[in-house]
């Protein structure tokens, strides 16, 4: 069935291209092929370019050939005339180009018609050419037709070819002559919009230029010159004086980017070289731009510069072309090779023509060159794209595996960890024998020592696939400075070093960020100065300054340790790298705590700084932008009634009531959590796996149920949907809580989202633990 749907919608497919094809065929062959029949109106139009005089200097008429070019007689003036025969009608124009000149015609000394934008432009001191309605009358026969042509620049003195015929058939020649360049440029100009928006698209989505971005813009400047060249631009454009400077900017614009785009293609290895035509090219475009602004000089005076930036780009081009082959560069570059080559023929072949017939130009080789030229970038760009796809493909699929190993490792490191950190507090609270208490703090040192190795390596792996989110929220200054203080201080005493808190007293008590990424920034800091400092003071100054309605948060951590030469200041934030690691053999760490510091701060918008001096200190300056959620100062710095107790204390009174399941496939993980509450009131029962739970669940009411998430056989999550289904659940209302060793980001987020009312992370902690039990048993 599948395989017939997939046909019957290929014949579909087939048979609708079929009938555009048709359309296209019938309307291309048509219009061509089949009679015409517009019989509405006159299209009238002959040649008109015999019999004309010119007055030379002397007052003199003489014969001239039209079309050609000749000396001003005087006051930068060609006077042109002849009489009017062989009007039998009325309504008829002689038509010509005015080639940038004014144009002033008579009929018996009677002006008839006039030409100048004098008073229109912008700037500038020549009108543009445009082609001139000249009106002629059947009772004008016999007369003496003058024509005076004025201006004082290149073209001064050129006569086009000299025609008569009614307006609609003068347009309609017009747009006859130039239809085939005005639909090449309109489909070039289409064509490099969107190879410049596809450029761009490529840059922000994986933040790389193509050479189709520059090959885009190159054609877009071919197409507006190409337009505003048009003899059709005077109906297109209401003020085609402007248009005119277009002429010479685009073309003044092209081996700019053409020098851009071919050193893009050449991956910069030329880049002097272009750059020297780049800055060449821009200070002629905006010299020429500035004298015409004053009238001191005519935009065509640069075309001769335009002609030769373009030709020395691509003689630097075919130079570097050439040493690149011999290098073995061009891998790769096939397509656009063979597109530039075509450009480039049919721009020689275009310069060649416009130093040849100035007033006459057939854009449609060049347009036909350069839109051949695009076509191969965007047969390459496509190559890349798909080259990118498969590379983000791969990247994302090394990342998702990546995410899982980190998982994995996550559960497997942690949950050893958990049962030794546990056993081991079971025995620092128990014994009496002060031998085998020592024992037990290094082991609890050493413990800890190795789940911040694990948590570092984890953190970093995080923040390098971009698994870390900010989460704001709102919280009290006061209270998130003492808490770092209580998590270094007892670092500090035990290195016996002094430690000082140094805190405004005007600071906004309530601000919001993520709370517990600065905790961990200034914590990190701090740690890493008593890490350094073998003896004196480590300072924590917390300030702020008002910008933009938001609080600078100014963190500085300075301690008086060993100090970081300037030399190595640059690297200090570079992952498992530590400066002066051979002098200093004997401080514990990976390297990683400074390098997740900057990576936490770049993405709270921050940044650091760091001042150091050898044997006298470092201090690191961290600002953090913070929203302010209250104006109310913050007050002077204390540890507050209770000074630096720790939060849950040893001797804490536990009062709660209740029973508790806890479901693991490790046994020393069920026994540690026993242990965690064997002073307590609260009753713990256990299950190995998932499908004793069950058993245990439809047999007893339990106020709270640990589930692990990784277990053999039936895991967590599975456990879960089950006990969902099952129809004599006693246990239907109560509060199941995820506990893993899979500390990811994202982890409580998405056992929430599966229904789980809570989620608690190993290696357990006691004061986590009984702090989640309080909220969930009254």
């Amino acid at each position: 069935m599948e395989k017939t749907n997939k046909f019957v919608y290929q014949i579909i497919v087939t048979c609708g291209i079929i009938l555009f094809i048709f359309v296209l065929v019938l309307m291309i062959w048509g219009e061509h092929a089949l009679p015409e029949e517009r019989t509405y109106s006159d299209f009238s139009l002959r040649d008109y370019s015999t019999g004309w005089q010119r007055l030379d200097e002397n007052g003199r008429l003489v014969d001239i050939q039209v079309p050609g070019e000749y000396e001003q007689s005087n006051v930068n003036q060609l006077v042109i005339q002849k009489k009017i025969t062989d009007v039998s009608e009325d309504g008829l124009y002689v038509t010509f180009d005015s080639a940038k000149q004014d144009i002033f015609a008579y009929v018996d000394d009677k002006l008839v018609y006039e030409y100048s934008t004098k008073d229109t432009r912008l700037f500038g001191s020549n009108s543009p050419g445009a082609l001139m309605f000249v009106p002629v009358a059947k009772a004008d026969e016999g007369k003496n037709l003058k024509i005076v042509f004025v201006g004082d620049n290149n073209y001064s003195g050129v006569v086009g070819q000299i025609r008569i015929g009614t307006q609609l058939g003068i347009v309609s020649d017009l747009f006859e002559r130039e239809k085939l360049s005005l639909f090449l440029a309109g489909l070039l100009l289409m064509v490099g919009f969107i190879a410049f928006i596809i450029g761009v698209g490529v840059k922000i989505s994986y933040n790389k230029t193509l050479p189709l971005f520059y090959a885009g813009w190159v054609v877009m400047c071919a197409a507006l010159w190409a337009l505003a060249e048009s003899n059709a631009r005077q109906f297109i454009a209401p003020n085609f004086t402007l248009i005119s400077y277009i002429t010479y900017l685009s073309l003044m614009m092209i081996p700019f980017v053409m020098a851009m785009y071919f050193d893009k293609l050449q991956d910069n290895r030329y880049h002097m070289f272009y750059m020297v035509v780049e800055v060449l090219d821009l200070f002629v475009a905006y010299i020429g731009l500035i004298l015409q602004f004053f009238n001191d000089t005519d935009l065509s005076g640069i075309l001769p510069f335009a002609f030769i930036g373009i030709i020395l780009t691509v003689i630097i081009f075919v130079i570097t072309l050439i040493c690149d082959f011999i290098q073995g560069n061009l891998k790769g570059l096939l397509p656009e090779m063979i597109g530039i080559l075509g450009g480039i023929v049919a721009g020689l072949i275009q310069i060649n023509a416009y130093r040849t017939h100035p007033t006459s130009i057939d854009r449609v080789i060049i347009l036909l060159g350069l839109l051949f030229m695009v076509v191969m970038s965007y047969i390459k760009a496509l190559n890349n794209v798909r080259t990118m796809e498969r590379d983000m493909y791969a990247a994302v699929q090394a990342q998702e595996a990546s995410t899982a190993f980190l998982s994995r490792m996550s559960h497997e490191m942690r949950t050893p960890i958990n049962a030794i950190l546990g056993m081991n507090k079971m025995i620092l609270r128990e014994s009496k024998e002060e031998n085998i208490l020592d024992y037990a703090r290094d082991v609890n040192g050493a413990g800890n020592y190795l789940l911040s190795i694990v948590n570092e390596v984890l953190d970093l792996a995080k923040v390098t696939a971009g698994k870390i989110e900010i989460v704001e929220e709102d919280y009290d200054l006061m209270e998130m400075v003492r808490e770092c203080y209580s998590l270094v201080r007892p670092r500090a005493k035990a290195s016996r070093l002094a430690f000082e808190v140094d805190m405004s007293d005007v600071l906004p008590s309530v601000l919001r960020g993520d709370k517990d990424r600065i905790i961990q920034v200034i914590t990190n800091l701090l740690t890493n100065a008593v890490k350094y400092t073998p003896e004196g003071r480590i300072t924590l100054t917390i300030r702020g300054k008002i910008f933009e309605g938001r609080l600078l948060l100014i963190i500085t951590v300075s301690d008086t340790g060993i100090g970081v030469e300037k030399e190595n200041i640059p690297y200090l934030f570079d992952s498992f790298r530590r400066v002066g690691e051979f002098q200093h053999k004997k401080i514990e760490g990976t390297g990683l705590g400074l390098t997740i510091t900057k990576q936490l701060i770049d993405l709270m918008d921050g940044s650091i700084s760091v001042e150091s001096e050898v044997g006298k200190g470092t201090s690191f300056t961290v600002v953090i932008p913070q929203e302010i959620r209250s104006v109310e100062p913050c007050g002077v710095f204390s540890m507050g009634p209770n000074g630096d107790r720790r939060v849950a204390d040893r001797h804490e009174i536990f009062d709660i009531l209740g029973s508790i399941l806890v479901v693991d496939d490790v046994a020393i993980n069920l026994r540690v959590f026993s242990m965690l509450l064997n002073n307590t009131d609260i009753t713990v029962d256990t299950a190995i796996s998932g499908v004793e739970a069950i058993e245990k669940i439809k047999k007893t009411k339990y106020d709270m149920i640990f589930i692990d998430h990784l277990m053999p056989g039936m895991d967590g999550i599975e456990l879960k949907n089950i006990l969902d289904s099952l129809d004599d659940n006693p246990n239907k209302d109560t509060p199941l809580i995820m506990q893993t060793a899979n500390a990811v980001v994202g982890a409580k987020e998405e056992y929430e989202r599966l229904g789980f009312s809570d989620y608690i992370e190993k290696p357990i902690k006691e004061e986590e633990l009984r702090k989640l039990i309080r909220k969930y048993i009254m």
